[in-house]
């Protein structure tokens, strides 16, 4: 078997190494139907580190002695790589991590379209397909001024928001995690004057509208999401649909006096070290909770994530990935394809759950893996639960994010109604279209 070549990106001698690569011996242009040649990766490593991906270059290389991987990873290598984007001469594969001119690369069709590959594409030595594997909501898509949409990047590591709470605590009060807004106005009938339900930095409200409010939007249908979450059009945010998440958020937290913590003055982490001493029950946050916090959590305090009650029938798990892509104008295509489908193997997605602390896109059984925090393996159960839906959120809200978390706060401080905040969220709309034009 031929031997297998890394040519890894040194900070010294980058450039002479950049100037060789990607010179394909087996064709030129479009480079699907490439044999054998050079296969050029561009690998960010400062989020995830080095080891998840020299594991499938290990598996991937010893089935495919034919390819020369050049493999350009490190901390810098997307600076590196900038200029080769824009000279028309990119890498074939790419980690999309990290600072990236990406949005650009979508506006000049510089990614490709994967939508083909990911419903055919098989995981080797599985026998299974990725789209098996993999949850639609997952991939991340882009939809050009044409009105085409793409599908260009697949997932690799999941982020999103939600509700956390001590699990050892609902356990000693006999609670149950609220599954649906009926069940959270029972919820909230709990409180008493030593804990709130619910807590979340009041500086930064953005973490409770994408914890609570944003799955309860996703429940109301891909068509109103995607145009509440893209802000396309100011009517979509006086909707009965949109009102109505809204006036369901607007009475819970007007059940009683103490349903939320005293905390539109703190920050995140205030507000995460008064639910650590159990001031509220809940608290929205994303997926990095456990890891941001882990110095300060006591011994006896188990964390577990949960969608959001403010549901009315179906929960909703909003997500959005990290992902790799492969260039259009890639040299082998033919060899990132048979690579990215080496990504989706389970013991290739184990070292990137190892490396990022997070659940993986894969409907894998970590229950007893010991590299895995005890959190995180309840975290994957929770996004393997076939009773939660996913939505994928990919939108841009532009102005109208700061409008809809300045509405939840002033429906906290109860100095505004649903109606007048529905009508700042209008207006926050039509300018930001407006500066769109």
């Amino acid at each position: 078997m031929k031997k297998k070549t890394f040519v890894a990106l040194a900070l010294a001698t980058g450039l002479a190494a950049l100037t060789g690569c990607g010179e394909n011996p087996g064709g030129s242009g479009g480079g699907e139907d490439s044999e054998s040649g050079e296969f050029t990766l561009q690998i960010f490593a400062g989020g995830y580190g080095t080891a998840p991906w020299r594991f499938a270059l290990d598996l991937f290389q010893a089935e495919h002695p034919e390819y020369q991987v050049n493999l350009n990873m490190d901390n810098n290598v997307n600076q590196m790589f900038a200029d080769r984007w824009r000279d028309g001469n990119p890498p074939d594969f790419v980690f999309i991590d990290g600072t990236l001119d990406y949005p650009t690369w979508l506006e000049e069709g510089l990614l490709e379209d994967l939508s083909s590959w990911k419903d055919s594409a098989v995981v080797p030595g599985e026998n299974v397909s990725v789209k098996s594997k993999v949850d639609e909501a997952y991939w991340r898509t882009y939809t050009g001024s044409d009105g085409k949409t793409i599908t260009f990047g697949a997932p690799l590591v999941l982020n999103a928001y939600g509700m956390w709470y001590d699990a050892n605590l609902f356990e000693e009060k006999g609670w149950t995690m609220p599954a649906n807004f009926n069940e959270l106005q029972g919820f909230a009938s709990l409180a008493d004057s030593s804990m709130s339900t619910l807590i979340y930095p009041g500086v930064y409200s953005g973490y409770l509208t994408q914890g609570m409010l944003v799955p309860a939007f996703a429940e109301l249908g891909d068509e109103l999401f995607s145009r509440i979450m893209n802000c396309s059009d100011v009517d979509v945010y006086g909707t009965p649909e949109f009102k109505g998440v809204l006036t369901r958020f607007n009475e819970f937290i007007n059940l009683n006096d103490n349903v939320v913590y005293d905390c539109l003055s703190l920050d995140h982490t205030t507000s995460q070290m008064n639910w650590l001493s159990h001031k509220a029950a809940m608290i929205p946050n994303g997926l990095w909770l456990r890891h941001e916090m882990e110095k300060d959590i006591p011994e006896d305090f188990l964390m577990h994530f949960a969608p959001s009650p403010l549901n009315q029938k179906q929960q909703y798990l909003v997500t959005t990935s990290v992902t790799a892509g492969i260039a259009s104008q890639a040299k082998n295509k033919k060899a990132a394809k048979e690579f990215m489908a080496y990504l989706y193997r389970d013991d290739v997605q184990k070292q990137f759950v190892y490396a990022s602390d997070s659940p993986s896109p894969v409907k894998l059984d970590l229950a007893n893996d010991p590299k895995v925090t005890e959190v995180n393996k309840y975290t994957q159960t929770v996004f393997n639960n076939p009773a939660y839906k996913h939505a994928a959120n990919n939108g841009s809200w532009g102005g109208v994010d700061a409008a809809i978390n300045n509405a939840v706060n002033s429906l906290v401080k109860k100095s505004i109604s649903v109606d007048q905040a529905i009508e700042a969220i209008k207006s926050a709309a039509a300018a930001e279209i407006k500066n769109r034009a």
